[in-house]
């Protein structure tokens, strides 16, 4: 099968597809044939070697986790999921590929009312969003939460869950399209980071109280703010340092202490003892169409390198994914 491999950490050195062995269905796995993979910051950082779990991985390896696709087979003690089944998951690796292996236990069922690209736009944007929001931020009915990206992958998802959940959300932005966007997905108001004050807005906004709950996607640039603006006993969740930036990210302590605030980080990987569960709640909100991701721009999969390039510019508006 052809497959995307990075042969050596670093962006310099391109993406290569060739052709692999095909993977197996070891016991409580299936093998889905990947109709579309999801491209997300994880697998650049990773491929970079900024991400911990590069140090993980041997080379060369196959990049991507997002996949959606049919079940091809299914291993030893798998019944939940038979051939030909539609699903969605987040594989150990080796997304960008023809075929790939899921848990069962950790993969979900795709609703026929949803493309494979919605599918393999999933895992990780709508699992972390459930991981800020519910996981860590505990939201309820009424609060106000602001979206720091709110038209990436994660914020997408964030906004569509926060407004299920009852809460008012507030997206930045940085153009009048990724602003029409938000809106759509059901943010109530949208702020330009680049020309308009965040902080003074999102106090207008709350009538100087703040917001419950920030979903930072930026933090190395947006920390300073998002620390200042929660109300009292608020949360920052820490969702990711935003795509090609450095891993650091500071704020003003007194910020944070004055408003009693909580600094939040996360890392979806440990969700995984909860992913039976999420599954089983996610179930119907996507059956229902109550969650959908906006797809950008599908690229074949020999187009991997060019993908990545697209989603590091940011000159993009949606999810992109590849179609093997």
């Amino acid at each position: 099968m052809k497959a995307v491999l990075v042969k050596k950490f670093g962006l310099d050195t391109p993406l290569a597809v060739e052709e692999v062995p095909e993977p197996r269905a070891g016991a409580g796995e299936v093998l889905v044939r990947v109709r579309a993979a999801g491209v997300n910051p994880l697998e650049i950082s990773v491929r970079n070697a900024a991400h911990p779990s590069a140090k993980l991985l041997k080379l060369p390896y196959i990049c991507g986790t997002d996949i959606a696709g049919e079940v091809e087979a299914v291993g030893e003690g798998v019944k939940a999921f038979a051939k030909g089944d539609r699903v969605w998951g987040r594989a150990a690796g080796g997304a960008y590929a023809e075929k790939a292996v899921l848990a069962a236990a950790e993969t979900g069922r795709l609703p026929k009312a949803m493309s494979f690209a919605e599918g393999a736009s999933l895992a990780i944007p709508l699992l972390t969003a459930w991981n800020a929001l519910v996981v860590k931020g505990e939201a309820q009915a009424g609060d106000a939460v602001l979206v720091q990206g709110g038209a990436g992958g994660v914020g997408q998802m964030a906004i569509q869950l926060a407004r299920r959940m009852g809460c008012r959300v507030f997206a930045t932005v940085s153009t009048d399209e990724k602003a029409d966007l938000c809106r759509q997905l059901g943010a109530e108001a949208v702020i330009f980071y680049k020309k308009e004050d965040v902080a003074a807005r999102v106090m207008e906004l709350t009538g100087g109280r703040g917001v419950d709950i920030v979903v930072e996607t930026v933090a190395a640039e947006n920390l300073p703010v998002s620390a200042g603006i929660t109300c009292v006993d608020g949360k920052v969740i820490i969702v990711g340092n935003g795509t090609g930036k450095g891993g650091q990210g500071t704020f003003q302590l007194r910020d944070a202490m004055g408003r009693d605030a909580r600094i939040i980080t996360l890392a979806s990987g440990y969700l995984k003892p909860r992913l039976p569960e999420i599954l089983r709640r996610l179930d119907p909100l996507l059956e229902a169409g109550a969650l959908r991701p906006h797809i950008g721009k599908e690229m074949p999969l020999g187009q991997a390198e060019e993908a990545q390039k697209l989603l590091l510019s940011g000159k993009f508006l949606g999810k992109i994914v590849l179609k093997p």
